[in-house]
């Protein structure tokens, strides 16, 4: 897991890149089924471990989860420091799960 400033920093990092607002929501997991992708219905939650968050990707811990025009994952390799995010369409996310 990452601290809270850790996390806000990426936020306001990835407004910057993307060029949009992202909500300060704290997303813990979303469920997705990629209808135009290939890659498989899956569950992603912040601090586990995934491959295949898009065709061929490494395994790599969710750092944080966002949630604006689209829902974006950052790993400690996507969504930080300048890099695009994996990211998801609204209409592939079956369920999100929000930290209380």
């Amino acid at each position: 897991m990452i601290s809270d400033e850790r996390r806000e920093k990426i936020r306001l990092d990835l407004e910057k890149f993307m060029g949009v607002r992202i909500a300060k929501k704290r997303i813990k997991s979303i469920e997705v089924n990629p209808r135009q992708r290939s890659v498989p219905r899956m569950f992603v939650r912040v601090g586990e471990k995934y491959g295949g968050l898009e065709p061929g990707a490494p395994e790599e811990e969710v750092l944080a989860i966002f949630e604006s025009t689209l829902f974006c994952v950052c790993t400690p390799t996507r969504g930080v420091d300048g890099t695009p995010p994996y990211y998801f369409l609204r209409e592939d996310i079956v369920s999100v799960e929000e930290k209380k």
